[in-house]
């Protein structure tokens, strides 16, 4: 900041060619005047050089915080993958034979696989979301015929 120091100078080279004399109480006010101008330069050069300073220093860590954040969540996000890969795998490995369909949650929209198997008693059965313990679904006689006919135009339409 040599342009605010260069500015102090030329004050005070005012004052001097003004010829105040510094025992009277203008030239004392004056004097204290540019005193303060001097020291006040300075310290805003020195915060000016610290905040130079510190900016870089911040910009260095940052990127050294955002390589780190690519090598860690880089392997983290694979290994996030792959778990969830046999999630998936697993929440939907039913044997060929079973007649599996879903129902989403209309509460949480968390998708709920039964299994046919399950419909067959004669009694009525509530399915409940595993996530939010909602009734996803409800087996009733006339539910469950209803379903039988939907498989079997599937399987049709799939032949």
């Amino acid at each position: 900041m040599d342009g605010l120091k260069a500015r102090v100078a030329y004050v005070k080279g005012l004052a001097e060619g003004l010829g105040l004399d510094e025992s009277s109480r203008e030239g004392k006010l004056f004097r204290h005047m540019i005193d303060l101008f001097d020291v006040l330069a300075d310290a805003v050069t020195k915060l000016q050089e610290d905040y130079a300073e510190l900016a870089d220093y911040t910009e260095a860590i940052d990127e050294d915080l955002n390589d780190l954040e690519d090598d860690f969540y880089d392997d983290f996000d694979d290994e996030d993958e792959d778990k969830d890969e046999a999630e998936e795998e697993e929440e939907t490995d039913f044997d060929d034979d079973d007649e599996v369909f879903s129902v989403e949650c209309p509460e949480c929209h968390e998708i709920v696989y039964i299994d046919d198997d399950m419909l067959e008693d004669d009694d009525v059965v509530e399915i409940l979301c595993p996530n939010c313990e909602r009734v996803v679904f409800v087996n009733d006689k006339e539910d469950y015929e209803d379903f039988g006919e939907y498989k079997a135009e599937d399987k049709e339409k799939a032949e």
